[in-house]
């Protein structure tokens, strides 16, 4: 009962199956321990190829002590999500290198199936989907050849087989199950990693550059959005000597719902968020959301409702920034600063103030400072140290990334006495004309200032002079910064989009993955109901699903009825349909053998014409002359070896030998 009949090509599936998973989780999990995992993964092909003897229990419980304290020194306690997934991989791995009996194994792919699943916290594109269902189908291969002699080859077959025949089925679910919300959820794991954080350190920003990692994508109703696109997530108030943060009392502001405003036009679009641990999404201008699962507040930003790790879809609506205005208490907040150093810049602050008639004069002034004093954009700026950095930056080094601009140019309009702030976002994206959406990586991160002048709120950004061409598309398109984005950006498709065909085949990737994106991973209750009204009419469309559910019991009833029903005595004696199966494989293979011979005879001269299909025939054999002569029992566990056996026959291909 517990006899293995292919425990080498077992080994040998399982271990592969989680060397893939340890290839997903390299971002994710610690060097040490994506090591240690691929070591006994090795050690356990290793010790299959070779017939060596699995370890024994205290030899394994040693390695398993030793592995849990590499485990839990190197990921610790903070992050429960990334804990539990080491341990599911840990155990899985470690029972798979003592596995001896096929309870054993049971028990492993059981877990295996857990563990496919757990890749989903982390990443849910259409490439992931479609490596983690390639890699179920081996897993159900490997659960059928436990209980049967079968192929590796063929068991792959049926089980593709089976998951294909319940894909339709799975659509229908998809589209007709009501959409409810999740009855318990686990903290998502840590995402984005190199994301945006509540300070504008130009240094952090810059960081950013080296990352191509998806943040979003951006989707307009219509056109009449110009560019600059000056994505918002967090807003900065408060100034320390060295980062712009963002205050307490902001962070109470934030939390007052947003104030609709008769004044503006409003533009309309759609964002596709990927998942992220940090509570922020993206919006234009003056922004607000009526999902479900954004709020919008009264500083024009829009937040989760909840941490998710999985995408989520929102439609924005857009106001200009200037229809937002401040009351005299605001104004005086935005002009403070409780910092004093940074003289040099203090002075600049007071000349240009005391040439300028107001705050939209200042702002001017401003931004031809920037253009006529030789300052440079860079992607690698120059380490500053002590307490007067906005002076050396702008009096000596005169090179810096966006949040050197952005730090300098808010202290010195508050400085001058203009409410200002600086806020941290994306600037652009790539334009896909394919389907017309705008895709921003991290590498898009940018800081810019917001004055309050007599105008409203108006965006400061000295890119716009040192470095116009970042204004327009992504910082991957920049020409003047091309050579440098490349040598700063990490391996992938996007630093090889100088070659035309990867840059084709990139784009081409991408759409495919924004199409999954926005119809299956953001379908959700709002796009479900849009859907269905769009078929069936606004009229009861709530009875659609419960219909469709309700057919869908009554057909599988309907079906398992069908096939335990009573079944009428079988015509033909055992195994007689498995000879005349054998017969026409040999007709089909040209093996020519004696037509008035008995049926022991002809299975015994059509396994010498076939000595490569001589085994399986000489096994039905057997079991043929215990069934018809020797009058044992035609039982089902005879049944089933009957019909492993004539598929083991149809799955050989013929070999000259």
């Amino acid at each position: 009962m517990n006899e293995i009949k292919n425990q080498r090509v077992i080994n040998f599936s399982l271990s592969f199956i989680y060397l893939g998973l340890v290839s997903f989780f390299i971002e994710h999990l610690p060097l040490p321990f994506i090591i240690m995992l691929s070591v006994l993964c090795g050690w356990n092909i290793y010790l299959t190829l070779k017939h060596k003897q699995k370890p024994n229990a205290w030899l394994a419980n040693g390695l398993a002590v030793v592995a849990l304290i590499i485990m839990l020194s190197s990921i610790g306690f903070k992050d429960t999500v990334v804990l539990f997934v080491a341990m599911l991989l840990l155990s899985c791995v470690f029972k798979l290198l003592q596995a001896k009996t096929k309870q054993h194994y049971q028990l492993i792919i059981t877990l295996t199936f857990f563990s496919l699943s757990a890749v989903y916290l982390f990443s849910q594109t259409i490439f992931t989907t479609l490596i983690i269902s390639t890699l179920y189908i081996l897993n159900f291969a490997v659960l059928g050849l436990l209980e049967s002699s079968h192929s590796l080859k063929l068991s792959s077959k049926q089980s593709a087989k089976i998951i294909f025949l319940a894909f339709p089925l799975a659509v229908v679910l998809l589209i007709f199950l009501p959409k409810l919300p999740a009855f318990w959820q686990l903290p998502g794991p840590k995402m984005a990693q190199t994301g945006l954080s509540e300070q504008v350190d130009p240094f952090d920003i810059a960081k950013l550059s080296n990352s191509d990692e998806l943040v979003f994508r951006a989707k307009f109703d219509d056109n009449s959005v110009s560019t600059p696109y000056y994505w918002r997530a967090i807003v900065h108030d408060e100034f320390d000597g060295k980062a712009w943060k963002t205050s307490s009392f902001l962070k109470q502001a934030m939390r007052l719902p947003t104030q609709n405003s008769s004044n503006g036009n409003t533009t309309q679009y759609s964002i596709i968020a990927e998942p992220a641990m940090a509570d922020w999404l993206y919006g234009l201008g003056y922004a607000s959301s009526n999902n479900e699962n954004v709020v919008s507040n009264s500083v024009g930003l829009l937040r989760k409702k909840q941490y998710k790790s999985k995408v989520l879809q929102y439609s924005v609506s857009t106001k200009p920034l200037s229809t937002k205005k401040l009351n005299s208490v605001e104004q005086r907040f935005y002009k403070t600063l409780t910092v004093s150093n940074n003289q040099k810049s203090y002075q600049l602050a007071q000349q240009l103030k005391n040439r300028s008639a107001n705050a939209d004069e200042l702002f001017n002034k401003l931004l031809d400072y920037f253009s006529q004093n030789s300052f440079s954009y860079t992607l690698t700026p120059t380490p500053m140290r002590g307490d007067d950095t906005l002076d050396q930056f702008m009096f000596n080094n005169k090179r810096g990334f966006c949040g050197h601009y952005a730090s300098a140019a808010a202290f010195i309009f508050r400085s001058a006495g203009v409410p200002a702030r600086v806020v941290s976002g994306y600037l652009g994206g790539e334009h896909n004309q394919n389907n017309d959406y705008i895709t921003v990586r991290q590498y898009d991160a940018h800081a810019w200032v917001e004055v309050y002048t007599n105008a409203g709120w108006r965006i400061f950004d000295a890119t716009a002079v040192v470095a116009p061409e970042r204004l327009n598309g992504s910082l991957s398109q920049s020409a003047a910064l091309n050579d440098e984005f490349k040598n700063n950006i990490n391996f992938g498709l996007v630093s090889l989009s100088n070659y035309a065909a990867i840059n084709w085949l990139r784009l081409e990737l991408e759409n495919l993955d924004y199409q999954w994106s926005s119809w299956v991973l953001g379908f959700d209750k709002n796009k479900q109901q849009d859907l269905l009204a769009s078929l069936f009419g606004n009229t009861y469309v709530w009875l659609v699903p419960l219909g469709v559910i309700i057919v869908l019991i009554l057909s599988f009833s309907a079906y398992f009825i069908y096939i335990n029903r009573p079944k009428a005595t079988t015509k033909q004696p055992p195994l007689v349909k498995e000879y005349y199966q054998i017969l026409s494989w040999a007709n089909k293979h040209t093996i020519n053998y004696p037509e008035n011979a008995t049926p022991i005879q002809t299975l015994q001269h059509i396994s010498q014409q076939a000595p490569y299909a001589e085994q399986q025939i000489t096994a039905f054999c057997h079991l043929f002359e215990q069934v018809r002569y020797a009058r044992q029992p035609f039982t089902k566990e005879r049944k089933n070896q009957a019909k492993d056996l004539i598929k083991l026959i149809k799955s050989i291909k013929q070999r000259n030998l």
